[in-house]
């Protein structure tokens, strides 16, 4: 049986969950100051608390009172698509170590489950292409792929990305 574990962080995850934060972003290129993440992480850890949630966040631990290996974040939107309140999965990301467990799978199954017990009518994800794992994974629990092309506009300083 495992011992591995997904639930809502608690305050201090925040300086583990900023580095899950920037190692995904590494990963993908994009320059990121930790000590932004870390403010970002305590906000997150708050909303997912908070009542009502204000956002929708698991941590994957390998067991019990361990360290975070992995995350989950989730923002609310409205949706056209979905006609009512929608979920957008912002970020889906284990360490490599802690990789090919089922961490990633069971992390968007936590979020799958609190959308359905919240009233939640879908739930919008991209995955970047060549990402062949997260494309399994994504269309093994029953996700379709849109054919669309996103765009993104920052506001603020552009040094990010």
């Amino acid at each position: 049986m495992s011992e591995e574990v997904i639930e809502l962080p608690v305050a201090e995850d925040a300086p583990v969950l900023a580095r899950l934060f920037q190692e995904d972003m590494d990963d993908l290129g994009v320059e990121t100051a930790l000590e932004d993440l870390e403010a970002l992480a305590r906000e997150v850890i708050e909303d997912s608390r908070a009542e009502p949630a204000r956002c929708v966040c698991f941590v994957a631990r390998q067991q019990e009172g361990g360290e975070a290996v992995g995350v989950v974040l989730a923002n609310f939107h409205w949706s056209l698509k979905f006609a009512g309140r929608a979920l957008w999965i912002e970020e889906l990301y284990v360490t490599p170590s802690a990789r090919r467990r089922r961490l990633g799978r069971r992390l968007v199954e936590a979020v799958l489950d609190w959308a359905e017990d919240h009233g939640i009518r879908g739930i919008d994800l991209e995955a970047y292409q060549g990402n062949t794992p997260a494309s399994i994974l994504y269309r093994s629990l029953g996700f379709y792929r849109l054919g669309r092309e996103r765009f993104y506009y920052r506001l603020g300083p552009a040094e990010y990305l």
